[in-house]
């Protein structure tokens, strides 16, 4: 419980900041909120969905100078994430009552996973499924829209982030709020199924991170009433690989790339690994720690400096390979919060070695998964400026490639939405104005982008510029 209390204090003082263009102050107390900047010419237009994190609020669906166009007050009050579906569906968590809200994979406490029409009446639902963080539709590994593989087979398999109370006396002696992965058919039937836990010995976690890990293993509440567990590795993302150019290539050399393998994102252990579909093992892992001299091994070569390149990764999200058909396909992108994460031995800002990495700016990164070779960088450095906390979200967030090769971030602590484009030019800026009363936070775990015949109930908005002020010369006029 102490953890969860820390991580809300730190999401309490991110939401006062806004990330904004390099003349503002860094944390601001009065800015604008809606489409802030907006560059149609340069932009992948089309409407953009995020849960609001606010429980009568639920999920919107915006146009590009940020109007809500469409509302789902019933689903994702406050759980993560929403996505749009080809022919205006909606999919998602949905409460059976008020405070059934749990993330137990079965449990009655917990949350259903539904498809919803442009109505709003249920199409697909999954009871007790506990979803979180992640899902996926049989037919798009990513759950974003790729040219040729539209997210609309809410009828096929699914894939299903969610948990389970475990216990393994290698990891802990106390309960572990695992998590589990289950991939359902159309009749809903479990034809798959993956626990963290039991793969614990395949993910080359170093003695020092084995010990604190045993001590503090992020014990705390979860959704489900009166029980705790250790939520020890935090997977925040499960996506399919899919169809991609490595595997094409050479299935033999580069098998760990098999379409049906799943790549996850374990945000408290800074890890982020594949898992071959047939066999439930880990075949290739980033992380826990990524000194220059650590020695990555792949494909059974060695690569002694390959971590100088990537540099360490802390608290990540959406870690996932870009679909064949987008600009960069084949490379893994990440979004690297920066924040508090990890376990190891002590030190002057975790005394306990519970979150021992911490660093206070985010970026994201997009590599070679062959030779964890750098090929695209977004961060407050190379815009240019000088304060690198200007690019900022210590937890949650995601990051989209779009068919134009812009990407669409989400830089969720503090409800910003930023489309840029390869040379890192803020093409589309939007701020969430929905705030958590209790909290006083906007977060928005994730956002993404459709095009605009996804949703044929609609006609196309007309789409205005938006140009900022300039913030030197942007004054509040006194009272009269």
């Amino acid at each position: 419980m102490k953890c969860k209390k820390i991580i809300m204090c730190a999401a309490a003082v991110i939401a006062c900041a806004l990330i904004y263009p390099s003349g503002v102050f860094s944390f601001p107390t009065v800015f604008p909120h809606g489409t802030t900047i907006y560059n149609p010419e340069k932009c992948y237009n089309g409407y953009t969905v995020f849960g609001t994190e606010v429980e009568e609020e639920g999920t919107v669906l915006i146009d590009m100078n940020g109007n809500v166009v469409k509302q789902w007050k019933n689903i994702c009050q406050a759980e993560h994430p929403p996505k749009m579906l080809n022919g205006g569906y909606l999919a998602g968590t949905m409460r059976p009552a008020p405070e059934k809200d749990g993330r137990i994979w079965g449990d009655d406490h917990s949350t259903d996973l539904v498809v919803v029409d442009w109505d709003g009446k249920v199409v697909r639902n999954i009871p007790r499924a506990g979803m979180h963080h992640d899902y996926q539709f049989e037919g798009n590994p990513v759950g974003y829209h790729v040219p040729g593989m539209l997210v609309d087979n809410y009828k096929g398999k699914i894939l299903i982030l969610s948990h389970k109370i475990a216990r393994n006396p290698a990891i802990t002696d106390k309960d572990l709020y695992d998590d589990y992965i289950a991939e359902v058919d159309a009749k809903g039937n479990i034809v798959w199924e993956w626990l963290a836990s039991e793969h614990f010995d395949e993910m080359n976690f170093p003695d020092e991170v084995k010990a604190t890990l045993y001590k503090y293993p992020t014990y705390s509440a979860t959704r489900t009433p009166d029980v705790k567990g250790g939520d020890w590795i935090h997977v925040n993302a499960a996506s399919y690989l899919g169809p991609n150019k490595w595997y094409n290539e050479d299935p033999v050399k580069y098998k760990v790339f098999h379409p049906d393998n799943i790549i996850i994102s374990n945000r408290q252990t800074n890890t982020s690994c594949i898992i071959e579909k047939a066999t439930g093992k880990v075949v290739w892992q980033i992380g826990p720690l990524y000194y220059p001299d650590i020695i990555w091994e792949f494909g059974g070569e060695q690569y002694k400096r390959a971590y100088r390149k990537l540099e360490q990764i802390i608290g990540q999200h959406h870690t996932h390979m870009i679909p064949k058909g987008l600009p960069g396909e084949g490379n893994i992108m990440i979004y690297d919060n920066g924040g508090y994460a990890g376990y190891g031995p002590r030190n002057p800002g975790a005394h306990w070695g519970w979150s021992d990495a911490r660093r206070d700016y985010s970026r994201v990164i997009e590599f070679d998964p062959r030779t964890l070779e750098m090929v695209w960088e977004h961060s407050a450095k190379v815009m240019g400026l000088r304060e690198k906390y200007k690019f900022y979200s210590d937890y949650v967030s995601s990051a989209q490639r779009l068919p134009n090769g812009n990407t669409l971030i989400t830089n969720g602590a503090v409800g910003q939405f930023q489309e840029v484009t390869p040379d890192h030019e803020i093409v589309w800026e939007y701020i969430s104005p929905y705030y958590n009363d209790k909290g006083k936070y906007n977060l928005v775990y994730r956002a993404y982008r459709v095009p605009y015949d996804y949703v044929p109930q609609l006609k196309k908005p007309v789409e205005r510029s938006v140009v900022p002020p300039d913030n030197t010369k942007y004054r509040v006029d006194p009272v009269k």
